[in-house]
């Protein structure tokens, strides 16, 4: 299990659970101020999740949600804008879906890691449902287990980037974003 934050002064972690945490990770390995992404699971406490039978299969009955666990340079971008680009890149207002993959491990959550990000990310979400005008799906849960997806898992989009997925969906939401997909 990681600790919630890191242990340098200049550097703050949070866990979220965006849907696909390939998207996401492709954003986060693309957005300045982010020095680690890391795929994973969260959300409950175990056994440990393996893609295979969580995603695959859709076994999933401890709850989890695949998750990024990012630490970033709060200098250079807030945990705000992290949440921002964490908006973004997904649909915020459909429960247990991201694209065209359904289940309850692709839920939108937020996993706060002390009562200071949790406030933060209240606001954030009040500021998302104004702009949508409607109500998110999204869950604040205290961060608790992260279990580290499979290294295939990992940075998937750079090493599979002629699948249909990540030329379908991964590039697309990159270009949207205004990041590189090179």
């Amino acid at each position: 299990m990681a600790e919630a934050m890191s242990e340098d002064k200049n550097v703050e972690t949070v866990t979220l659970g965006p849907g696909c945490f390939w998207s996401f990770d492709a954003v986060a390995r693309r957005t300045p101020g982010i020095t680690s992404s890391v795929a994973g699971y969260a959300g409950d406490n175990g056994p440990p999740p393996d893609y295979e039978g969580y995603v695959r299969h859709g076994l999933n009955p401890q709850k989890f949600v695949e998750a990024v666990r990012l630490t970033f340079r709060p200098e250079e971008i807030s945990f705000e804008e992290v949440l921002i680009f964490f908006f973004r890149s997904h649909d915020p207002t459909t429960p247990n879906q991201s694209g065209a993959d359904h289940g309850s491990i692709y839920h939108s959550t937020i996993f706060y890691a002390d009562e200071e990000q949790r406030v933060r990310s209240e606001k954030v979400m009040d500021s998302v449902r104004r702009q949508l005008g409607r109500d998110i799906v999204t869950d604040l849960r205290p961060y608790g287990q992260f279990f580290e997806a499979e290294s295939d898992q990992q940075d998937f989009y750079n090493k599979h980037r002629v699948e249909p997925y990540c030329r379908a969906v991964i590039e697309p939401k990159l270009r949207t974003l205004g990041l590189d997909v090179d």
